[in-house]
């Protein structure tokens, strides 16, 4: 049965709540791809140079904080004057307080968070907001087009958000997510006053296979094989030096398929997940 926005919260309660209760320090903390997170965060530190997206005054949004993976993203690459992460879990600003404290350089800030709630008033406005494998947790068309509203209506003038999406051509349900369409995103990111300023694709095999169309039968289903294959030979290498060097290998295969398909299709059209800038219009 597809989960709706409250399932989903209920599960990342219970979630956070044992991560922080079993962690014995940040590393175990960790949820995401380390693929991908060899893939994801270069190429994200990228974006934010060439469109000059952090300085020194920078106020930073985090919505759908977690366990901290884009804390300690911003805060150990980047000197933000002030990062507010939020989160829709209440355990999960619990663990934030807990192994988060603020940086001589940057004031950090953790609260529950519903971004989905109607005239949403966080009594700031941010330079950037970042919110990663977020919106497409949100099933409910009315709760998605308020929560991409409330985004807007949070930036401050000239500020930029910075989301993950697919982009099929076509809207895809599965238990956990509704992702729309590119032609869906678009029209409801241009109802709140946005825009696309910058699209880049990052992962083919270490993210679900959802920018592409069609059944698990079709080209997607041999997407979600290799990803299924991958997961199954990091799992078991054991040995250190091992993992690593299979995380750099598998890594390096993402950045070569990117960059030779970025050569002969625009990214929005790549069968990956995609790093998406959006500002005012």
């Amino acid at each position: 049965m597809a989960m709706l926005q409250d399932d989903i919260r209920k599960h990342y309660e219970s979630n956070w709540q044992r991560a922080d209760e079993s962690a014995q320090g940040l590393e175990q903390l960790r949820y995401s791809s380390p693929v991908e997170d060899e893939v994801l965060y270069p190429a994200y530190r990228e974006l934010i140079g060439d469109l000059k997206l952090i300085d020194e005054d920078t106020r930073i949004l985090d919505v759908g904080s977690g366990s901290g993976r884009w804390v300690q993203f911003f805060t150990n690459h980047f000197r933000p004057k002030k990062l507010m992460g939020v989160d829709f879990a209440a355990a999960a600003v619990r663990l934030l307080n807990r192994w988060y404290p603020s940086t001589t350089h940057t004031e950090l800030k953790f609260d529950v968070c519903d971004i989905t709630k109607p005239e949403l008033d966080l009594c700031e406005r941010f330079d950037l907001i970042n919110i990663a494998n977020v919106l497409f947790h949100i099933p409910e068309n009315d709760r998605y087009a308020r929560a991409v509203q409330n985004l807007a209506g949070h930036l401050a003038p000239g500020g930029r958000i910075v989301t993950t999406e697919y982009l099929p051509r076509s809207t895809m349900r599965t238990e956990w997510m509704l992702v729309r369409s590119r032609y869906e995103f678009e029209q409801i990111v241009h109802a709140a006053g946005l825009k696309i300023i910058e699209t880049r694709a990052f992962c083919f095999f270490a993210n679900d296979p959802m920018g592409l169309d069609g059944p698990d039968t079709a080209s997607r289903g041999h997407f979600g094989r290799v990803r299924g294959m991958t997961q199954q030979l990091l799992t078991s290498a054991t040995e250190p030096g091992t993992r690593k060097f299979l995380i750099q290998m598998l890594a390096e295969i993402e950045r070569a398929c990117v960059t030779y398909a970025r050569e002969r299709i625009a990214d929005v059209d790549l069968p990956s997940q995609k790093l998406v800038v959006l500002g005012a219009r």
